[in-house]
């Protein structure tokens, strides 16, 4: 009987707005992880005696670790169940959080920033996976529009958040803060989450997972919905990188203001999630798609114009704003419809998905710290490069957009989730 209870509690709990907080929870501690210690660069900076090119170079190491991890989880998941690769993932996140806590060089630093990633992709990979278990493709759109709101309260929070933090505390803190937040997640992961892999692969080596692989990426449509969302996730990466010099030395932006802009686009960003859950009751999400990468290629190019067309900050700051919102037009429908046919794979098709993006993340802040010379250029030239590349990319794979009709789909009751 007590068996049977806790199974029930844990059904009712995948059917409740609970499993949108804590999936989205799970998702933002990545972006925490980058966002919240970026206003103490410079602290950083004079702590480890080091250039400021070196601490930049933190954040394009955990995108490596974010990217070439994913990949690692994906098949774990679908042979062993989402909640076992997810909790080791976690475990390893949190040590190497709190190792980051007591770093004493900048290469202990970026050691352990690589395996902090690591660690933290995992709850990346399983968390799609989750959700593509439990739902259709047009339910999967409307859910992670939902956890985007939740993950959108982490580039409002986590500077202003890390600039308090650093300023009475100290860096170390931050990142034991994180460690802190994580163990609370676990915690709930443990008690509250159910599996819901129930249709395991019944092995796992490295040639039928390459070969999965391999099939993945010979899919058109696959890989027509996961460059376009790709590319716009790598401007905005190339965007949190150099956004510090640009914003703080380039533009002479004061530092305790730096967090407002994060959280100016932050709220873009959960705004912009909201809507797109209300157009996906009227609209196909490939038609979204098709004209929310449009715009991001339109904000893209006055995002490079506005460092020639005016000195002041807020000429580039709009179109920057406007680029990171399309993001969360692009995101959830091109997800969706990457993983609208992978069932039996969902997490391996999850980890391909989310290690291509991370590896034009990690690309796109490594030439934005290559090619740093004093200017915006770097930055902005690389968030015009993505935004080209994401409409082109649609255009060229996605042959099928035209005439899309409007939905006939009942539109889902308010106590179910992702309402």
């Amino acid at each position: 009987m007590a068996n049977s209870a806790d199974l029930m509690n844990k059904k009712s709990f995948t059917d409740s707005k609970a499993l949108i907080i804590l999936l989205g929870a799970l998702t933002a501690f990545d972006p925490l992880s980058i966002d919240m210690y970026l206003p103490a660069f410079s602290d950083l900076q004079t702590a480890f005696g080091t250039s400021f090119s070196n601490i930049e170079l933190s954040v394009s190491t955990f995108f490596v670790g974010m990217a070439f991890g994913q990949l690692f989880y994906g098949p774990l998941a679908d042979r062993f169940g989402r909640k076992r690769p997810l909790i080791a993932g976690m475990i390893l996140y949190i040590c190497a959080s709190a190792g980051l806590a007591f770093a004493s060089n900048i290469e202990s630093f970026l050691a352990l920033r690589l395996l902090q990633a690591f660690g933290g992709c995992a709850g990346m990979v399983v968390t799609r996976a989750i959700v593509r278990d439990l739902f259709d493709k047009k339910r999967v759109a409307e859910f992670l529009s939902s956890m985007a709101l939740i993950m959108g309260l982490a580039p409002i929070l986590a500077p202003s958040m890390g600039a308090f933090v650093n300023h009475f505390f100290g860096w170390r803190v931050i990142f034991g803060s994180l460690a802190v937040a994580n163990i609370l997640c676990l915690a709930c992961i443990i008690l509250f989450l159910p599996e819901t892999n129930h249709k395991r692969s019944q092995s796992i080596d490295v040639l039928s997972t390459l070969k999965a692989y391999a099939g993945l990426m010979s899919s058109r449509k696959f890989v027509g919905f996961l460059i376009p969302d790709a590319a716009v996730r790598a401007g905005m990466f190339a965007y949190i990188a150099g956004s510090p010099f640009v914003f703080i030395q380039y533009f002479n932006v004061p530092q305790e203001y730096y967090g407002w802009i994060f959280g100016m686009n932050g709220v873009g960003l959960m705004a912009a999630s909201q809507v797109n859950r209300r157009l996906l009751r009227r609209f196909e999400p490939d038609l979204i798609l098709r004209w929310s990468v449009r715009f991001a290629a339109l904000a893209a190019f006055f995002v490079f114009a506005g460092p020639f067309l005016s000195s002041a900050a807020v000429v580039t700051l709009i179109p920057i704003f406007c680029f990171l919102a399309s993001l969360n037009f692009i995101g959830p429908n091109a997800l969706a419809g990457a993983l609208a046919t992978q069932g039996h794979q969902a997490g391996t098709a999850s980890a391909l998905y989310g290690c291509l993006q991370w590896s034009l993340a990690s690309g796109s802040a490594f030439l934005v710290s290559y090619f740093h010379n004093g200017t915006a250029m770097p930055m902005t030239g690389v968030i015009l490069g993505c935004g080209l590349v994401s409409a082109l990319a649609f255009q060229f794979f996605i042959k099928d957009f035209h005439n899309i009709p409007k939905l006939d789909i009942p539109v889902p009751s308010e106590a179910e989730p992702g309402s």
